[in-house]
C-alpha cells in the first residue's frame, strides 16, 4: 500500500493504494497502536465529531506524542467531498476512502443485526471507532470517539502493557 511516511504522525497522508480487507490495511503499521475513526461526509453525527476541533487537537496531539496512528476510513464514494472536509478541518493523521472489499469486510466483521421492513440484515453504523493494538488484534471494536476519556485510558493502558 503506498503511502507518503514522515518520522512524526503530525500531516494529512493519503493512502493510495486500496487493501482487500481491513487486516491488509493495518499491517502496514506494523508495531504501532491504530485508532481508526470510520465516518463519512453525509454522516451529520461523523461530522460534527471530527468539528470538535478541542478534542481531535489534543487527541492528534496525544497520539504524535505517543507514536500511535490515527487512521481515518472514509466510507464515502466522492473523492472531492472527502478530501475538502479532510482539508477544511485539518484532519492530521492517515485517510483512506473505503472500497468495496472492505466495505464487505467491515459489514461482515462490524455490522450489527437489524430488522429492515421485514428483513433481517446487518448494518454498519457510523461513526465507528477501533483500537487496534501493536500485535494488529483489535483491542477495542466499540471504542468512543476522539477526545473521549474512555479512549484515552484505553490507549493509556496499551501503551503500559506494550512497554513491559
Amino acid at each position: 500500500m503506498a503511502q507518503n511516511h514522515c518520522p512524526n504522525l503530525s500531516g494529512i497522508h493519503y493512502l493510495t493504494d486500496t487493501a482487500a480487507n481491513f487486516d491488509q490495511l493495518v499491517h502496514q503499521f506494523k508495531n504501532k497502536i491504530v485508532y481508526v475513526d470510520m465516518w463519512a461526509t453525509w454522516c451529520h453525527p461523523c461530522r460534527q465529531e471530527l468539528q470538535k476541533t478541542k478534542n481531535v487537537k489534543a487527541f492528534e496531539k496525544f497520539a504524535t506524542e505517543n507514536n500511535i496512528v490515527i487512521l481515518y476510513i472514509c466510507c464515502d464514494d466522492d473523492d472531492k467531498k472527502w478530501k475538502s472536509f479532510i482539508s477544511a478541518n485539518k484532519l492530521n493523521g492517515y485517510h483512506i476512502l473505503i472500497n468495496k472489499h472492505m466495505e464487505q469486510d467491515f459489514h461482515t466483521t462490524y455490522g450489527e443485526w437489524q430488522n429492515r421492513k421485514g428483513s433481517i440484515k446487518k448494518s454498519l453504523y457510523l461513526p465507528r471507532h477501533l483500537i487496534i493494538d501493536k500485535n494488529r488484534s483489535v483491542a477495542d471494536s466499540s471504542a468512543r470517539e476522539q477526545g473521549n476519556p474512555l479512549v484515552y485510558a484505553k490507549l493509556k493502558k496499551l501503551l503500559k502493557d506494550s512497554a513491559k
